[in-house]
């Protein structure tokens, strides 16, 4: 295999892009999407409510679950790490069927295995990015 499918670890289906680094994660959740509206009543326009976007005021959160590093550098990891690019490729039978980004987030938490060198456990076991929103593409 070459290219991207290099970057799967058996049973991981997640490819996960954080800046320059590649991960591979077996479990990825709050992938949500949510748009926070203003509602005005305005005279003359009886019929319904006037809708606007509103600025964020509170950031989603992704965990990433049960991965390893497949390459990059070591120390990108550490709590209240900025991401200033992240991607998400759901892969299925070796190829992409989705894929999500997001511009912006920051390493809130973090957990990993015990080391213990007799065992085959993988060294990350938890990490949540605060983010600005997803994007699927």
């Amino acid at each position: 295999m070459d290219g991207i499918h290099d970057s799967i670890v058996a049973n991981n289906q997640f490819v996960v892009g954080l800046n320059l680094d590649i991960y591979s994660f077996a479990k990825v959740t709050n992938i949500t999407g949510k748009l926070e509206l203003e509602t005005i009543e305005e005279g003359g326009y009886n019929d319904s409510p006037r809708m606007f976007r509103k600025a964020k005021t509170s950031p989603d959160t992704l965990v990433l679950e049960k991965g390893v590093q497949t390459s990059g550098l070591d120390d990108a990891l550490t709590l209240g790490a900025i991401v200033n690019a992240g991607m998400i490729l759901v892969m299925r039978d070796g190829s992409i069927a989705k894929q999500y980004t997001f511009e912006y987030g920051i390493i809130t938490k973090w957990e990993t295995d015990g080391l213990d060198a007799m065992s085959s456990s993988l060294l990350i076991r938890r990490i949540e990015i605060s983010h600005t929103g997803l994007v699927e593409v």
